[in-house]
């Protein structure tokens, strides 16, 4: 574009684009992985689209003869993946809401609040997100049922969702403070002063005036938070029935169910519908998501 400099015009140009070796090779390998990504992906697609029958007897490549959408119908109603849909989206949806506001509240204390275990409180923090969570789910499965025998009235929390939904909270809580941080870090002292002469209480500044100031790092944090906990599969295999199953969970019944009676299309079907509603999520919040990790790290 051209600027001005007192009365002449200046034109800048673009520097030349200059050949790369190492550039082009990048670039071929990451096409070569999109294409392999896509063509994993429309496979699966025409496998749910044909019948048992023609599954078993034609290519895994070829087109279906006739296109059954029904497949899906038959997933979401007789194999219940509907019922699992809903579950996952209660159990991703209650674990990253209560997640993100536990952990807001400790980024807030740890950022803005000076203290003197300030900086040993947030490597504390890093110190549970370095942790795997696979470790601790057997001293704490073995925990839940000393505690459930002992005390018969606390049986039906300590089974089934009560752990399972504790555990997606816990789990979220130390990255979602690491990140959050770095954004109430960077916000000006000011604010809290004037808040503070106008005679607002500390709880009313973080809720009315820092709060909604971090809101690009709360819906990132929420969405990374969803996406793991909507793929998430081994907690939940420990502490959910078959009956009340997520969808990572109900496609792994499938697939077993599928080794004997050979519905490898409705399978197919159903892991259509679990995949496709995330990816259409990521797609459209991808630039969201990107933006406010790299801030809330280049904040902290």
């Amino acid at each position: 574009m051209p600027t001005r400099i007192g009365n002449t015009a200046v034109i800048r140009r673009r520097p030349p684009l200059q050949f790369r070796p190492g550039r082009l090779v990048v670039y071929v390998l990451l096409s070569l992985f999109s294409l392999s990504a896509i063509a994993a992906f429309a496979w699966v697609f025409m496998i749910s689209l044909k019948s048992t029958p023609e599954f078993l007897s034609t290519s895994p490549w070829a087109l279906p003869q006739k296109l059954r959408f029904t497949n899906f119908a038959l997933a979401w109603q007789k194999a219940r993946i509907g019922s699992y849909f809903l579950n996952s989206i209660m159990a991703a949806s209650v674990g990253a809401t209560v997640s993100i506001i536990v952990s807001a509240l400790a980024a807030y204390v740890i950022g803005r609040i000076p203290f003197r275990l300030n900086a040993l409180l947030g490597n504390y923090f890093l110190v549970g997100y370095m942790i795997p969570l696979m470790l601790t789910v057997i001293p704490l499965y073995f925990l839940l049922a000393s505690i459930s025998s002992a005390n018969a009235y606390l049986t039906p929390l300590m089974i089934g969702w009560g752990p399972l939904l504790g555990l997606y909270v816990a789990s979220g809580v130390p990255f979602n403070t690491f990140v959050l941080r770095g954004f109430f870090e960077s916000l000006p002292t000011e604010m809290e002063e004037a808040a503070a002469i106008d005679g607002a209480t500390p709880f009313r500044t973080f809720w009315q005036i820092m709060l909604p100031l971090v809101t690009t790092g709360l819906a990132s944090a929420f969405l990374v938070n969803f996406l793991s906990l909507w793929n998430e599969f081994f907690l939940a295999l420990i502490f959910l029935k078959k009956e009340n199953a997520t969808l990572p969970l109900g496609l792994f019944y499938m697939a077993q169910r599928a080794e004997y009676t050979a519905q490898w299309t409705d399978l197919f079907a159903a892991v259509l519908i679990t995949t496709v509603p995330i990816l259409i999520i990521f797609a459209l919040l991808q630039k969201q998501v990107y933006r406010g990790m790299t801030q809330g790290a280049l904040k902290g």
